[in-house]
Formats: C-alpha cells, sequence, structure tokens
C-alpha cells in the first residue's frame, strides 16, 4: 500500500488536500462520537424491524446482484439498505447539521447544495464485493466543439460518451465534481468487513470504469474507526467491499450534490408532515425546500422556503 495515500485525520486542511489529491480524504469525528453512537443504535432498531415486516431492501448476495432490490423471499440478498433517514428517527435529521465533514462537502459542491440521499448500507458477512463506479455516472462527459455526443437523457449507468476503444488516455478535458459522498463509518471500517474499495487519484481519470478494460486496475480499502467518514469526490472510482467477518459493518452514506441537480431521494414529496414541521431552516435547504436562484419554486416567484401544503392557484375564470 502507497503510504502517501489517504489516513484517518482531523485536519480540515489535510482532509481538503487529500479530497484534491486522491479523490476522497478519511475524516476522523466527522460527526462527534455520542451521535455516531446513538445513530448506530437507532439504525439497528430500524433494520431490525424493517426485516421481521418484510420491508427490507437487500442486494449484495452471489445470487442477487447490487441494485437488485425486487422481492423475493427465496433468494434474499446479504447487504440491507435503509431509505429515507430523515423519516425514520430524529437522530438522523441531527447528523444533518454544520458537523466537521461540512467543510470537505464544500470543497467539492461549494456553498450551496443539497442532500441527494441519505441512507444506510449494512454489509453483512457473506456478501460480494460490488463493482467500481462512480457516484456522478449521469453526468455529460466532455466533447470537443465538432464531436458528437450522448445526449444527458440517454446517458445510462453502462452507456457513456468516452467509447473504450478510442485513446481514452489521452483527454485532457474531464468533467468536473458534481456530487460528494459522506459515508460515515458507524462502527469503523476494514478491509475485513466490506470496507470501501476505492481507486484512489481516479477522479482524474476522466472516465468512468469498465469492467474489462481496467481488470487488473486495484482498489484499495478505506479503514477507519467509528465516527470517521470517507468523503469522495462523485468521480472516483469506488464500491463496497466484501464482508469477510463474523459481524455486520454498519455506515450512513449521504450523498450531497450542487442546487441544480436533481436529487436521488425526493425529500419534498416524500418527507413526513410531522418531520417536516419540526425541520430548521438549514435542513430545510438541504433537503429542497428551498428556492435557489428561481429554482425549485411553485408558482410564486418570490417565495424563499416551501411547503408541504400545495396552495397554488388553479385554474380561473371571470
Amino acid at each position: 500500500m502507497n503510504l502517501n495515500y489517504p489516513k484517518p485525520t482531523e485536519s480540515i486542511e489535510v482532509a481538503k488536500n487529500d479530497l484534491k489529491k486522491w479523490g476522497y480524504c478519511l475524516l476522523e469525528n466527522a460527526i462527534p462520537l455520542d451521535l455516531n453512537n446513538r445513530a448506530m443504535a437507532r439504525l439497528i432498531e430500524q433494520a431490525e424491524a424493517e426485516k421481521k415486516l418484510n420491508l427490507a431492501y437487500e442486494d449484495g448476495s452471489e445470487k442477487k446482484k447490487w441494485g437488485d432490490f425486487n422481492k423475493n423471499v427465496n433468494d434474499p440478498g446479504v447487504n440491507q439498505r435503509v431509505w429515507m433517514l430523515p423519516n425514520k428517527g430524529k437522530v438522523f435529521l441531527d447528523i444533518l447539521a454544520k458537523h466537521n465533514y461540512i467543510e470537505c462537502v464544500k470543497e467539492i459542491v461549494g456553498d450551496e447544495f443539497l442532500v441527494s440521499s441519505f441512507g444506510a448500507n449494512i454489509a453483512k458477512p457473506g456478501g460480494v464485493a460490488m463493482d467500481l463506479h462512480t457516484d456522478q455516472w449521469w453526468f455529460p462527459d466532455p466533447v470537443n466543439r465538432n464531436e458528437d455526443f450522448l445526449p444527458p437523457g440517454s446517458i445510462k449507468r453502462n452507456k457513456f460518451n468516452i467509447k473504450i476503444n478510442e485513446n481514452i488516455n489521452s483527454n485532457d478535458l474531464i468533467s468536473r465534481p458534481a456530487v460528494t459522498n459522506v459515508l460515515i463509518m458507524l462502527n469503523g471500517m476494514s478491509k475485513e468487513n466490506g470496507g470501501t474499495l476505492i481507486v484512489p487519484g481516479s477522479h482524474l481519470f476522466g472516465r468512468h470504469p469498465d469492467k474489462i478494460l481496467d481488470k487488473d486496475i486495484k482498489a484499495i480499502s478505506a479503514e477507519g474507526p467509528p465516527g470517521c467518514a470517507i468523503i469522495t469526490d462523485g468521480r472516483v472510482w469506488h464500491g463496497t467491499g466484501a464482508n469477510i467477518t463474523t459481524e455486520n459493518r454498519l455506515a450512513l452514506l449521504i450523498t450531497f450534490c450542487g442546487p441544480q441537480f436533481r436529487s436521488q431521494e425526493n425529500f419534498t414529496l416524500g418527507i413526513r408532515k410531522d418531520v417536516f414541521a419540526d425541520l430548521n431552516d438549514y435542513q430545510k435547504e438541504l433537503l429542497g425546500f428551498k428556492v435557489w436562484n428561481g429554482y425549485g419554486r411553485i408558482g410564486n416567484p418570490t417565495d424563499t422556503f416551501l411547503d408541504l401544503e400545495n396552495k397554488e392557484i388553479g385554474e380561473l375564470k371571470i
């Protein structure tokens, strides 16, 4: 292992430099440890309840591929996801505050941003490693002035602008980062318990990973103690590792994006009314309830914050 790769640090400046150079950083005490422990306890309760009530979303087994969340009790997954955490306990809303990780988020997406998704990933023993991917596969690749390009609405997870049979390493143009992922290691992360696999520096490769073309590229495991976070540039190649221990590995995943992008989870539609009633303005902004430069408004161009109740003018006649 390259000894210069990022190590867990409490220094925001060191973390920012690691983000720029390697495409990721390991920030210790990303959230306070007591908050980390309360979030872990609540997550375990929620995950067990969803599993017992047949509401769990599982993938990452030999038979059930990553991202296949179709319900099939005869073919369950190993990895368990818990979605829409703002609805599932105040402790998760407490994590959406200006904790240490926010300065690193700003380094990638700037001064204003949205939460794109806020969920949890429980990597259980026996799971398989995830394929390497980027978190902004949907972002249009840069093109030269006279070059044909793939329209943005035609981009898919396995269909991008750049063709692998071209000399892809000679392109000096790369996409800028548009998202960042903050993965909080609730009970610590190691190579053995399925720590995130990452290819250091791949955020500057200028393309997405390809299983055939990149079969010889080596990824390393991100490791850190409870409360540490791996924070990534949205372009870096990464994926969940295989948990070969006998214990679950629990992590929170908060993806942030620029305010001009569509979020993965539709919080403005999905937030429960009782949860919304207790949101502060900062949380409302993160979850998409604040109008940004005219975007996200409903009808009144002077609105700043939106409400769950739609009281807009309908069809009128005089």
